[in-house]
């Protein structure tokens, strides 16, 4: 929704290459804590979508409040074209983090070769 500047752009992807390598080694590792440390990731990412749906709904938001939808989240989430606001874009996302939250900490609960006693 915004074109951000060249530096901003190679901070972004610099700061995703280090932590990719990071939760690669992590995860080769310690599996069922990265699989944890996502989940608890996607728990603050649902929590945070809650707030931004409350601050549409009490008017904190107003450019929102009557926004159409982006076509590309209008595609993904196969959204009504002639409806979609960004409130239903916010509600697909959080839908989305709260899938990928459970997904992760039932990955975590499942014991490792090593835990089998």
């Amino acid at each position: 929704m915004r074109n951000p500047g060249v530096i901003f752009r190679v901070g972004i992807a610099a700061s995703q290459a280090i932590f990719f390598n990071l939760y690669f080694m992590m995860y080769m590792f310690a599996p069922k804590f990265s699989h944890r440390f996502v989940g608890y990731l996607e728990e603050e990412a649902v929590h945070t979508y809650s707030k931004c749906l409350d601050a549409i709904d009490s008017g904190k938001l107003p450019l929102w409040e009557n926004m159409k939808a982006p076509p590309t989240a209008i595609e993904y989430y196969s959204l009504d074209p002639k409806t979609a606001s960004m409130r239903d874009v916010i509600l697909s996302v959080r839908a989305d983090e709260a899938v990928h939250r459970s997904v992760n900490h039932h990955f975590s609960d499942i014991p490792q070769y090593y835990d089998i006693k």
